[in-house]
């Protein structure tokens, strides 16, 4: 469930972990509804987000985009440790 360029395109600024790059989209349910994002995929950007912040070599750090996510899924994020 990926989002299309046009969805991309017209999410704002805002809808992004790292607005100033347009990287991690995670939309709120407003932003989301705007562009014709569905609920289960807006949870489901917001799952891809940070499985990719968790990841090795990505620009996110996994620790920020987790906070953004919490924020605004409303679903609590599990807490991941590295060791």
């Amino acid at each position: 469930m990926a989002l299309s360029a046009k969805q991309r395109n017209a999410l704002p600024a805002s809808a992004f972990a790292y607005p100033a790059q347009r990287k991690y989209p995670v939309p709120t349910v407003t932003q989301a509804r705007r562009v014709g994002i569905g609920e289960a995929q807006r949870l489901g950007l917001h799952r891809a987000a940070l499985s990719r912040a968790g990841q090795r070599g990505t620009m996110g750090t996994y620790a920020k985009v987790s906070a953004v996510v919490r924020r605004r899924s409303g679903v609590a994020a599990s807490s991941r440790r590295r060791g």
